[in-house]
């Protein structure tokens, strides 16, 4: 009975030893061909750049001007956090965490691939940004996209993640800007495009029968535009700049940015007028009237 009750605490122990062991080989996030089992400091490796670190204990990828060519955050206990400075680059993410958060103040460019941010349908709750963080995806497919595996959940709508934007930035070009999203939270920031998509801040929006196709664009902070109709001129934006015609003759032109900035000015001289700028969001003051246009 002794002999017997022993052999049963030793197959446990070695039980419980090969279950540790087998816990402890899972990495918590592989980036690159580096895979990250506790936290680390100025990560190196094929294609990183930049400074790279990762802290197990608050389960926080933090980047700083950093290329990092794949990223996948393994399911782990707690929300997986990515801290953005600087300007940082990865070709593709994946995210098996409960939900996966983007604080700034600096900004993240995805692309290279057909699907940028792939999330686990299984367990991630939601995708966000915050604290002035900007996220721009580039994809062939689709920019953000719900993992469906139908032996895990044999109805994907079951359990799907949500999106939030709070004080922050998306701007997303893809066939499909987002697949299998459940709904839509907005604090903070406002849709730019599609600019016909009506929304209240601080509301969930049920993204279940919405499809955004092309191009998404989500812009930190507030504008106030006069709701009115440009009778006797036209302007809209266009790929690289601004289009404007049937100008009034000797007024001035004004083009400001967000915050207020003049970034372009000039006495009209022809009735149509092309004015280059940079992708982005402009107010277009003619004659005490004000547009907001998109120029992408």
């Amino acid at each position: 009975m002794k002999k017997s009750f022993v052999f049963y605490i030793f197959v446990l122990l070695i039980g419980l030893n090969t279950s540790l062991c087998a816990q402890d080989s899972i990495p918590r996030i592989i980036i690159g061909d580096i895979s990250i089992y506790e936290s680390a400091d100025s990560i190196v490796g094929d294609g990183i750049q930049g400074y790279v670190s990762y802290d197990a204990l608050t389960n926080t990828l933090y980047l700083n001007n950093a290329t990092v060519p794949f990223l996948w955050a393994y399911r782990t206990e707690g929300y997986f956090k990515v801290r953005l400075s600087g300007d940082n680059f990865i070709n593709k993410m994946m995210s098996s965490n409960d939900s996966c958060t983007f604080f700034g103040p600096g900004s993240l460019t995805l692309g290279g691939s057909s699907i940028e941010i792939a999330l686990d349908c299984a367990h991630t709750d939601f995708l966000a940004l915050t604290e002035g963080a900007t996220v721009n995806i580039t994809a062939s497919e689709a920019g953000i996209f719900t993992l469906y595996d139908g032996l895990m959940d044999p109805d994907p709508y079951l359990h799907i993640p949500n999106l939030v934007v709070d004080n922050s930035s998306l701007i997303v070009t893809a066939p499909l800007c987002f697949e299998f999203i459940s709904d839509l939270w907005l604090s903070g920031c406002y849709m730019v495009e599609p600019s016909n998509f009506e929304y209240q801040l601080d509301t969930w929006l049920d993204l279940s029968s919405q499809v955004f196709q092309n191009y998404l664009e989500i812009r930190a902070g507030t504008v106030d535009v006069p709701s009115h109709t440009v009778s006797d001129w036209q302007v809209w934006g266009a790929n690289g700049g601004i289009r404007m015609e049937q100008l009034p003759d000797s007024q001035t032109v004004e083009v400001l940015n967000l915050l207020g900035q003049t970034v372009r000015q000039f006495k009209t001289s022809a009735t149509n007028v092309f004015v280059p700028l940079k992708a982005g969001v402009y107010l277009v003051r003619v004659n005490n009237q004000t547009v907001k246009v998109v120029v992408k």
